[in-house]
């Protein structure tokens, strides 16, 4: 007789728990609070334009990526089209001067040479830094709990880049580019690198992968990749109840036994997992009663990706002024403005022209963000009025800068769509809106957190309140790894299957 298990929340993780539990012969329901699937990973609709909420890149999409096989598995690689950018990102000075960040370290090494033919031996070490990190794959295997020697020995084959890693983690973008003797070179780079503080661990990693050509953009974004797994657990014979907010992990003798939904109904499995928001899990759906003072002080003193204010626009031109480019054109402005409360002195805009999937044909997407503060829009979103009129506002500085900085687009702009953080929570559940979840640090790098808690028997979570730093193949990975440790309880042999 098939064992069951309950998943809550239909997010990427959540799919992955249930492929990898149906390919593992577990009966498997999904509940999920919105009408579709896929969580943070996903895009809207608007007047015939898609507004993409995820897909800049996706790790995995080169075969001889580790990730590669998760997405086989979970049925998208066999269909997806993908598009590799030649641009990360152009970031241009005060002076109009565009610098160009290529994804193709041998270009943007010559590139730099030309620039700053000075700085010759720190520009190679740079770029050497992103060909190191072009190699290093991101494992999958086992998860930590479960690790066998053989495991821990493989491993132990990748202490020369986890050496490399660690050292890297610790030199932040300032303290590196510092040591170019070239004025502009120095400015630029450690600006466009997001300032002092990025560690260039990071940035190695991003270009490595671009580099490599292991993190390209899947057309159709966020919603199409999405619907590529909907339709392999479908195909497994899973099922998916939308529309189904779980209030409740029930729970007897600490053993989590089923849940209860906003309507009233209660439904059992054998084994419950949260792939939802990690502290409503703890906190409000098991009442605060399985933690320990690891798990208190992380929620207590969060350190979580900064929410965003998200404004989509609907352009009837293709607007190839602005290239296109992973991370999109930054540009100052010649005056600074407020948004949410903050003073903003650039703009950044991504456009999606290269994507015939996300407007009609002739017209394209522009994307803009900006951090922000969830306070700020929780607070405002108790008023709505004010809290539309923020919104209008927003979109009608945004519309203008751009038309001031490309005359006639305003007059093109056929459709306006603001997302604030408020509406991660509202359609995800994403506590504070954080769309990743954790910030990137040392004690998350450590993989110090646990997919269980203390007490509760049955139970597992999953996804980026778990498995922190965010991103799609994390999502994938921390369902396959749920899976295999509920294996390893059943004394059941883990598979996998591709389509």
């Amino acid at each position: 007789m098939e064992k069951s298990i309950i998943i809550i929340g239909g997010g990427l993780s959540g799919l992955a728990v249930g492929c990898y539990g149906r390919m593992n012969g577990y009966k498997t329901k999904i509940f999920e609070m919105h009408d579709i699937v896929g969580g943070v990973c996903t895009g809207w609709k608007r007047k015939g334009y898609t507004i993409d909420g995820a897909m800049n890149w996706l790790v995995g999409t080169g075969p001889k990526s580790s990730a590669y096989k998760l997405w086989e598995e979970l049925g998208a690689a066999k269909h997806w089209k993908i598009y590799n950018h030649d641009l990360y990102s152009v970031y241009e000075d005060k002076d109009g001067k565009a610098f160009n960040i290529y994804c193709d370290a041998d270009r943007f090494e010559k590139y730099l040479l030309e620039i700053a033919p000075e700085d010759k031996d720190i520009i190679k070490e740079f770029t050497k830094g992103i060909r190191d990190f072009s190699r290093t794959d991101m494992p999958v295997g086992k998860p930590n709990e479960i690790m066998t020697w053989f495991s821990k020995i493989t491993v132990v084959k990748m202490l020369p880049m986890l050496m490399l890693m660690k050292k890297w983690l610790k030199i932040s973008a300032g303290d590196f580019f510092k040591r170019l003797k070239n004025p502009y070179l120095r400015q630029t780079l450690t600006s466009a690198f997001g300032g002092d503080q990025w560690p260039m661990m990071i940035i190695f990693w991003m270009l490595g992968f671009q580099h490599a050509k292991a993190a390209g953009y899947v057309l159709g974004g966020a919603l199409e990749h999405v619907r590529f797994l909907e339709e392999r657990y479908r195909a497994l014979g899973g099922a998916i109840h939308c529309k189904s907010k779980v209030v409740k992990i029930l729970v007897e003798n600490d053993k989590a036994i089923g849940i209860k939904l906003a309507d009233g109904t209660e439904h059992r499995a054998d084994w419950i997992v949260s792939a939802a928001d990690g502290r409503t899990t703890i906190f409000d759906l098991l009442e605060g009663k399985y933690i320990d003072d690891a798990i208190k002080k992380r929620y207590d003193n969060p350190n979580l990706f900064s929410p965003l204010v998200y404004i989509g626009l609907g352009v009837a031109d293709p607007v190839k002024e602005i290239p296109p480019a992973i991370s999109g054109l930054s540009f100052p402005l010649e005056t600074p403005i407020t948004v949410a409360g903050k003073e903003r002195r650039r703009l950044d805009v991504r456009t999606y022209s290269y994507d015939p999937a996300m407007a009609p044909q002739g017209k394209t997407v522009l994307i803009t963000q900006f951090d922000t503060d969830y306070d700020y829009w929780e607070k405002l979103h108790k008023e709505p009025e004010k809290y539309e009129a923020e919104k209008e506002k927003i979109a009608d500085l945004v519309v203008s800068l751009l038309d001031k900085r490309y005359p006639g687009l305003a007059s093109k702009v056929e459709m306006r769509d603001v997302a604030t953080p408020v509406t991660w929570v509202r359609y995800t559940g994403n506590w504070r809106g954080s769309y990743e979840g954790w910030q990137f640090s040392a004690e998350t790098f450590t993989g110090s957190m646990k997919k269980t808690l203390p007490g509760l028997d049955n139970f597992y979570m999953a996804g980026q309140w778990v498995n922190p730093g965010g991103g799609m193949p994390t999502a994938a990975m921390s369902g396959n790894h749920t899976i295999q440790l509920i294996c390893h309880r059943d004394k059941k042999k883990f598979i996998t299957a591709r389509p």
